[in-house]
């Protein structure tokens, strides 16, 4: 199976090189990887890494980080499609296990777990996929998007369906494209991580949260309950789920910034600079 993973950048030198790699490890006899490069007009050696790894590149202006996504998506190859960070890292095994998943469900797409990294590598715990019973009405109670865009595969027949993500929203059309997809089809839950999320000072939920937690209310208006106390109930519930489900995260979380620390209010970080 050809799996497409797109991959916007902008001025993303520093990480890019350990980016390609780690997809490149991803082919095998089942997977046949297409990593395609969006770029947005870096001026640094972004262009020069991509051309250099024999990666597929598209160049051109954009309105913004899900215009991008959705250019690359749209011209894409793949009958699956994952979204990699220019700063993240898949890890080794994640498309055969993700393709497996896809093939045994009966759903169209598929989400894993994630590492955290820091800007060095290290590893600073993880998150597991949220899960399966989890409904639309659920998902966007809890205020921030605990599907992970660098752990989730979508087929390229549903993301068509979806109309791709909606580039209205700067921060948050992540958030946005997955409520839109679960109000649609559920999807296979994969229980392992899939790849490592990295943080640094220049993640959205760092430099836009203002913004970001905008949108994030916006998207739980359209798609969730009115009733406030049901809102407060689904966040009840799911904050359990996920503490209990990753406790390294909840001792981070109740240790001074751990919540800072570990991305506690996920937004889509695709672009580097």
């Amino acid at each position: 199976m050809i799996v497409t993973v797109v991959t916007p950048t902008l001025n993303a030198a520093r990480y890019l090189p350990e980016c390609i790699q780690s997809v490149q490890r991803n082919n095998s006899p089942a997977v046949e990887v297409e990593h395609v490069i969006v770029d947005g007009g870096s001026t640094d050696k972004t262009l020069a890494l991509a051309a250099a790894a024999g990666v597929r590149t598209l160049v051109g202006k954009d309105k913004g980080i899900f215009d991008a996504i959705n250019k690359g998506s749209f011209a894409a190859s793949g009958e699956l499609l994952g979204f990699l960070g220019a700063d993240d890292v898949m890890l080794d095994g994640a498309l055969d296990a993700v393709v497996k998943a896809y093939r045994a469900g009966s759903h169209p797409w598929v989400v894993g777990g994630i590492r955290w990294i820091d800007e060095d590598g290290i590893g600073m715990g993880g998150l597991a996929a949220p899960p399966a019973w989890m409904s639309p009405r659920m998902h966007v109670c809890l205020g921030w998007n605990p599907i992970m865009h660098m752990s989730t595969y979508i087929g390229r027949d549903f993301f068509a369906e979806l109309g791709g993500f909606d580039i209205t929203f700067r921060d948050s059309g992540d958030y946005d494209m997955f409520a839109r997809a679960l109000r649609v089809a559920p999807f296979t839950r994969l229980a392992r991580p899939v790849a490592c999320f990295r943080q640094t000072g220049l993640n959205n939920s760092v430099v836009q949260g203002v913004r970001s937690r905008g949108e994030n209310a916006r998207i739980c208006a359209a798609y969730g309950p009115r009733a406030r106390w049901e809102r407060q109930f689904w966040r009840a519930v799911l904050k359990a789920w996920f503490n209990g489900r990753n406790p390294a995260w909840l001792l981070a979380k109740l240790s001074e910034g751990g919540q800072a620390r570990l991305g506690y209010r996920q937004t889509l970080h695709f672009r580097s600079g």
